[in-house]
C-alpha cells in the first residue's frame, strides 16, 4: 500500500470536510464540492494529474486545470508550528481571520506575527486551481527571524460565499513561486507541442485537430 506525506493526508481531509449545506447553494443533493469528492479516496487525488487542459467541444477555448491536491502539497510545507495549530479543535471561528477560532488566534498571538497580513480568494481574480481557496498570507515569527506561513481554507460548497473548511496553517515554500495562477489562451497556445488536451469527457485531441483550432 502507497504510503501519503502528512500534507497530502491533510490536504485530502480538507477536500472531503463537511460544510454543511445552505438554502443558497446551487449544488442540489450532492453536487457540492465536498459531496463529490467524498467519493474519492486519497489514492485517486494523488493519482490525478497536477493539471489538465481541457477544451470544450463546443468552443475553441482551452483552460488550465490545476489539482488543488497537488499545488497544495506541492507548495506548502507542514512544520511543528503547523502540526500543533491543526491540531487544535475548532469550535468557533472567533479568531482575527477567517475560519481561525479563537484558540487558534491565541496561539499564534503567542508566537508572533507581522501586523500586516495579506487576506485574499482565488475566486476574486483569475485562476486556474480546481476549487476556490480562501486564506491569509502572514509571517510568523519563528527562531529570531519571520518565515512565511498560509492560513488556507477550501471552498467545498456550492456557493462560493459560504462553505470554507476550517483554515488550517502551512508553511509556504520555495516552490510556490513556480506555480502560475492562470494561464490565458496565448501563454496555453504557445505550450501546445508540450501539453496533453483533452476535453471534458477526457478525449485526447490530436495535434492536427489542435492545429486547426490555433490557425483559426
Amino acid at each position: 500500500m502507497k504510503k501519503y506525506t502528512k500534507i497530502q493526508k491533510l490536504v485530502y481531509k480538507m477536500l472531503t470536510e463537511n460544510t454543511g449545506v445552505h438554502f443558497l447553494d446551487s449544488g442540489g443533493t450532492d453536487g457540492r464540492m465536498w459531496q463529490r469528492n467524498a467519493k474519492k479516496t486519497i489514492e485517486d487525488f494523488a493519482n490525478e494529474p497536477a493539471e489538465l487542459y481541457i477544451k470544450d467541444r463546443n468552443d475553441d477555448y482551452i483552460e488550465r486545470s490545476v489539482s488543488v491536491f497537488h499545488y497544495i502539497s506541492m507548495t506548502h510545507e507542514l512544520d511543528s508550528i503547523c502540526d500543533k495549530f491543526n491540531r487544535i479543535k475548532s469550535t468557533d471561528w472567533d479568531g482575527d481571520f477567517y475560519g481561525v477560532s479563537a484558540k487558534h488566534q491565541a496561539y499564534l498571538n503567542e508566537i508572533g506575527y507581522d501586523k500586516n497580513p495579506r487576506e485574499w480568494n482565488t475566486y476574486n481574480g483569475d485562476s486556474d486551481l480546481s476549487q476556490t481557496l480562501q486564506g491569509v498570507s502572514l509571517r510568523l515569527f519563528v527562531d529570531g527571524q519571520y518565515e512565511d506561513y498560509a492560513l488556507i481554507q477550501i471552498h467545498n460548497g456550492a456557493d462560493v460565499r459560504g462553505g470554507y473548511t476550517d483554515a488550517k496553517l502551512f508553511k509556504v515554500n520555495e516552490y510556490a513561486e513556480y506555480i502560475y495562477e492562470y494561464m490565458n489562451q496565448f501563454e496555453i497556445e504557445n505550450e501546445l507541442e508540450y501539453i496533453t488536451v483533452i476535453d471534458e469527457h477526457g478525449v485526447e485531441y490530436t495535434a492536427e485537430e489542435l492545429n486547426l483550432i490555433t490557425l483559426n
